[in-house]
Order: structure tokens, then C-alpha cells, then sequence
């Protein structure tokens, strides 16, 4: 069996992947051995998120992921590892030729609030250096298609002689392709296979239950 190890990168997977779907309530260990061949055991998976800030029109979005994130917590392999998102006040170009005459623009620019999550890539491309050098693993799978990780993929693989295989979750090829060596686009039929229990055991008395809204 060859010892595997999965980085999942939560915020790049949620929106190439799954968001505007029935599917939020991802699996992600189980998505893995889906696409994966038998001969893999998966020793972890770290899962890469922030705790996200919350726009106006979805407040209760913050309560959904830590229902997600307490249901992850039981899979024996996953751990969570997390950074954080900075939420802003700042001008951007508009982008609707209808809204250049809006209120709110001022010489074609645009005052929004613009969230970006910090520190989970640096975290999981510190973690995929860190465990090559300790050979915890003989193959890399890096679920994301972010380009970012072009670089640590490449270290990986040839100065550590590892395999890392790419499974990008986006419509579109990622470059991420050409450095890995193995790649695949993740089918979209392999979602609805891959899904958390709707109710999961936590503790002695309590249960986990997918958010209604991700029905």
C-alpha cells in the first residue's frame, strides 16, 4: 500500500467545486478514494479553510461552516487546519455599464467589501514541504487548482522524489497540470457519490445534522 497523504484546499474546492449545489456536505476523505486506485492508504488529510465573515444577506453562512467543520472533525483522518479572512472597506472598478450611473459609483469606481482569506495557502504549502522532508508519505494529493502551489508541487516532486497527484476541482484546466505527476479534473457525478451521512454521531449525547439550507 502507498502511504498517501491529501491537502485539501477548503476555500479553492467550495468555489470550483460545489457552491451553488446540493453538495456542500462534501466527504472529503471519501471524495479522495473515489479517484484514487485501491493501492492508496490514506494515513491524513488536511483540510485548509478560515473561519469565514459573513456578507449582510447570509448571516447564518458562519453557523453552516462550523456545522461542517464539527462534522469533519469526526472523520478519524481529517485535521483542520486554519487561517483567517480579513474583511475590507475599499473602491473597485465597475464591472456593469448600468451601474456607472448608480449612487454609489464615483468615476467608474465602486466602494465594497472585499473578504480575503489569509494564511491557508502558506499553511498548506508549509505542510506539504514539511512532511516531504520527514518522508511521512510516499504520495502527495493536493485537492485545489490554484496555481500558488506550482511551486511547492514541483519541490515535492523532484527534489523529494515524491508523487504528487493534482485533482482540480474548477471547469477549466489548471496549470497545476504540466508540474504534477498525475492530474485530474474531479468529475461532477463523484460529488453526489461522496457525501457526509445526513446525521452523524458526535459525543455521547449529541448529533450533527447538514444545515437545512445545504438540502
Amino acid at each position: 500500500m502507498k502511504r498517501t497523504n491529501v491537502y485539501f484546499d477548503g476555500y479553492n474546492f467550495y468555489y470550483g467545486a460545489v457552491k451553488g449545489t446540493p453538495w456542500k456536505w462534501i466527504d472529503p476523505v471519501l471524495l479522495v478514494k473515489n479517484l484514487l486506485r485501491d493501492d492508496h492508504e490514506i494515513k491524513s488529510l488536511k483540510y485548509f479553510t478560515s473561519p469565514i465573515k459573513t456578507y449582510p444577506h447570509d448571516s447564518a453562512a458562519l453557523d453552516r461552516q462550523k456545522i461542517y467543520l464539527q462534522a469533519l472533525s469526526t472523520l478519524p483522518e481529517v485535521e483542520i487546519i486554519q487561517g483567517f479572512y480579513s474583511k475590507n472597506a475599499t473602491w473597485l472598478p465597475v464591472y456593469e455599464e448600468a451601474c456607472k450611473s448608480c449612487d454609489t459609483a464615483k468615476d467608474g469606481m465602486i466602494r465594497v467589501v472585499k473578504l480575503e482569506e489569509k494564511r491557508s495557502d502558506v499553511n498548506l504549502a508549509s505542510s506539504m514541504l514539511l512532511d516531504a522532508f520527514r518522508n511521512n508519505a510516499d504520495v502527495f494529493v493536493l485537492v485545489s487548482g490554484d496555481t500558488d502551489f506550482i511551486g511547492p508541487v514541483n519541490i515535492v516532486r523532484k527534489e523529494f522524489g515524491k508523487t504528487v497527484i493534482v485533482l482540480n476541482p474548477h471547469d477549466r484546466i489548471s496549470w497545476l497540470r504540466d508540474y504534477a505527476s498525475y492530474y485530474k479534473d474531479i468529475p461532477r457525478d463523484i460529488l453526489a457519490k461522496s457525501q457526509l451521512p445526513d446525521s452523524i454521531p458526535y459525543g455521547k449525547n449529541h448529533t450533527i445534522t447538514k444545515p437545512a439550507a445545504w438540502h
